[in-house]
């Protein structure tokens, strides 16, 4: 884990939304491909002919933006009030989407939140035009084949291979209210955690909370930094504590990983896609569980940078984590600082495109050094940093 010019965790963990979805459609089974370049899926959808860009997304309901809510004319149901993963409050307009398409498959009058989506520069790199959420994946059994980058989608789980050593996992909703995000139990170091959101709408791996597992965190085995590491749709929250640690064991369902690494920190607990992406994921709500079936050996990066990063703000990059003890820590590096450049790259007026190409594509990946030069209440500065080894 080296990213150092622009961190961006996509948290889509919405909470409080009661939508409704029926699906029309038997005896199916049918295949998307999706789009994995920022490390969540984004498939086709079809509503009305036209073809859009939907994350697929279990821990929030379905969504469509403005622009095609109001290019569709879809009419409004209600008006209802939810919360993200930061906590960030927001009153939001629901639509009525007739026929929702998925692979050929299609979901009738489908009710959705309308969004905006470029709310953040960082939200805008995934040119979004909605969210198939968990009030329409409910009503299938989806198979999401991270190797090949495709989505099944059918009504009988029999379809899909279901191999001896796949790890089951229990998950729980709140159908009674209406809530349909499935949370699960997780165990660290033999200390339970209930009602963590699995989510295919995040980035991130095992995401817990700091105060609640504080006790079995190993401090010699682990990295604190501080800031703001995580971007959600209704904006990024305040600064936080974050622990990076890897943990002696970690039990999700069946499934046990030895030595993994795990982030605590003080916002809602989420798992996702970068655990997900090392097996492939069915997810069943007829019987309220998922399966992970490894497809390669999980990957356990590493924690290696320059001891910050930074984030998009007005066309300007600003340093929004520093890591304790580190030498950019050391040598003055202050949440808030204004990067200008690293290593000759110019960083003012960065324009979108710049933005998500370096959300893509770590320009200092192969540096063993970087010269950082930053301004500070209009006095510039420079320092020159190592790449550090921050977690093993």
């Amino acid at each position: 884990m080296n990213k150092i010019l622009v961190c961006c965790i996509v948290v889509f963990a919405c909470t409080g939304f009661v939508l409704k979805c029926e699906s029309v459609a038997t005896h199916f089974l049918s295949e998307v491909p999706f789009n994995f370049d920022f490390g969540v899926p984004i498939i086709k959808v079809t509503i009305d002919s036209n073809e859009y860009d939907f994350l697929f997304d279990t821990g929030m309901p379905t969504a469509v933006s403005k622009s095609i809510s109001e290019k569709l004319k879809l009419k409004n149901s209600r008006i209802g009030s939810g919360k993200d993963v930061l906590g960030n409050a927001h009153q939001e307009n629901f639509v009525v989407v007739n026929r929702t398409e998925v692979g050929g498959v299609g979901f009738d009058d489908v009710e959705a939140l309308t969004l905006d989506f470029s709310s953040s520069i960082e939200l805008g790199c995934l040119k979004l035009d909605g969210v198939i959420g968990n009030n329409i994946i409910k009503e299938a059994v989806w198979e999401i084949d991270y190797e090949r980058k495709v989505i099944r989608l059918t009504d009988d789980i029999a379809n899909f291979e279901m191999p001896e050593n796949a790890s089951e996992i229990k998950f729980k909703t709140n159908a009674k209210r209406g809530y349909f995000s499935p949370n699960i139990d997780v165990v660290v170091n033999n200390k339970k955690r209930k009602g963590v959101k699995f989510d295919t709408g995040s980035s991130g791996g095992v995401r817990l909370p700091l105060a609640y597992f504080s006790s079995v965190i190993d401090s010699t085995k682990s990295v604190e930094y501080y800031g703001k590491a995580t971007v959600s749709v209704y904006g990024d929250g305040q600064n936080k504590r974050f622990v990076d640690s890897k943990v002696k064991t970690l039990e999700i369902g069946d499934l046990e990983l030895q030595s993994y690494h795990v982030t605590f920190h003080e916002n809602a607990p989420t798992v996702g896609n970068l655990l997900f992406k090392d097996f492939k994921l069915i997810i069943n709500y007829e019987d309220s569980k998922m399966y992970l079936i490894e497809q390669k050996e999980l990957e356990n990066e590493k924690i290696e940078n320059f001891g910050f990063q930074t984030r998009v703000i007005d066309q300007k990059a600003f340093v929004s984590i520093v890591y304790k003890n580190s030498e950019a820590e050391k040598l003055g590096l202050q949440l808030g600082d204004e990067i200008l450049s690293l290593n000759g790259i110019k960083l003012t007026n960065l324009i979108s495109k710049d933005v998500c190409f370096y959300l893509q594509n770590n320009p200092l990946k192969s540096n063993e050094t970087v010269d950082v030069v930053y301004v500070r209440e209009g006095k510039e500065y420079s320092l020159q940093l190592k790449k550090q080894i921050l977690l093993q």
